[in-house]
């Protein structure tokens, strides 16, 4: 593994924080961001960064994971919320761009390239349950030429502005994990319903929201692996992993912004004229921010070099996610410490990353979660 970006991706990124700085940044933390967040989209889609995963030949910028790993890190540092929309909409493509046919891929796949604003959305989680696969209860009912989708998914990103969603349910539930199929649901589909769109503490930029199925209509053309048994749950956890790894990325790029945020201040902020920054109790805390956040990048960056190298990834993308949302949350906490008062500011950026890094030890499934992927594997 070579730590030394090549030129193409030095160029790339900045020309993302260049556009970050101007187009997304100013308006991330304003009270009326979500009046501005159609304006940031169209700024990620002009640089078809919305989903740069998709192959050149469907539109996209055929980005491998690593470097995709690193646009996110530079989006999220800007926009936590704007970082989550993307890293849905990767993981959303992933089960396409792994095990969709050839049809699926020139229907679905453009729709989020280009200088479109497509978004799209990965739907699992459910009232009953998120991380066990057995309390999936959304039912895909064969009928003639297509099924049925009927149930309720929960907490879906994206869930207020989708050009299809990447649905989870199964066919038989009676026997729900071996039936579990992944059905791809245009966003034009009767009988969706968005019945909340929640107000989130964190990351609230992304249109979360619950959303149920009514009788909806899906085509057999639009199932991946249709009727293949099993196909569906090892299709399930190789798009997890890639999730984790992305998460990880997002992880970096809020801890990031926080260790940047406490730096700036801690060299403005005299005690006794002199910069508080000098002072060791805040110096060492700095130190240990910034070797926290390197470590998580490492383990972000290794993850996704297996990913992209076909190994075997999956322990490497758990640990990167476990290890990085927790280096997020303990590094805003002490960012928002060196910051005193001013941390603690309802709508400072502190403040804000702070709830935005608590998301990040539940979404992607829970950290509990991603210590059984490790255990299990040692």
């Amino acid at each position: 593994m070579d730590l030394l970006l090549t030129t193409e991706q030095k160029e790339l990124l900045r020309s993302v924080q260049t556009m970050a700085a101007k187009e997304i940044a100013p308006f991330a933390l304003t009270d009326n961001k979500n009046a501005h967040k159609g304006r940031m989209i169209k700024s990620l889609a002009e640089m078809n960064l919305l989903c740069p995963t998709v192959p050149k030949e469907y539109g996209g910028l055929g980005l491998d994971l690593f470097t995709t790993g690193l646009v996110v890190e530079e989006i999220a540092a800007a926009s936590p919320g704007l970082a989550a929309m993307v890293a849905a909409t990767l993981h959303a493509a992933e089960p396409i761009i792994l095990a969709g046919n050839e049809q699926q891929k020139n229907e679905f796949l453009p729709l989020l390239t280009g200088k479109k604003d497509g978004l799209a959305g990965f739907a699992l989680t459910e009232p009953s349950g998120g991380s066990d696969l057995n309390d999936i209860n959304c039912e895909a009912r064969w009928e003639q030429n297509g099924y049925r989708l009927n149930g309720c998914k929960d907490y879906v990103i994206n869930a207020d502005a989708f050009k299809f969603m990447s649905v989870v349910a199964a066919t038989d539930l009676n026997n729900k994990k071996a039936s579990l199929r992944i059905f791809l649901v245009p966003g034009t589909t009767p009988n969706i319903v968005l019945e909340e769109l929640y107000d989130t503490s964190g990351i609230n930029l992304a249109g979360i929201g619950r959303i149920s199925f009514q009788d909806a209509g899906v085509s057999e053309h639009n199932v991946i692996k249709e009727r293949e048994a099993g196909s569906g749950y090892l299709l399930l956890t190789q798009t997890f992993d890639v999730g984790r790894a992305l998460v990880s990325a997002l992880a970096v790029g809020i801890a990031r912004a926080a260790l940047e945020i406490a730096l700036d201040f801690s060299e403005k902020r005299l005690h006794s004229g002199v910069p508080i920054k000098n002072y060791q109790a805040i110096e060492f805390k700095l130190a240990d921010m910034a070797t926290k956040i390197e470590m998580a990048r490492l383990m972000t960056w290794k993850a996704c070099w297996l990913i992209d190298q076909g190994a075997d990834y999956s322990i490497a993308s758990a640990m990167a996610k476990l290890s990085s949302s927790i280096i997020a949350q303990q590094v805003t906490c002490d960012a928002a410490d060196i910051l005193g008062a001013r941390g603690y500011m309802r709508g400072s950026e502190i403040e804000q990353l702070v709830r935005d890094a608590r998301v990040l030890s539940t979404i992607e499934g829970t950290n509990h979660i991603q210590r059984m992927v490790i255990s299990s594997q040692l």
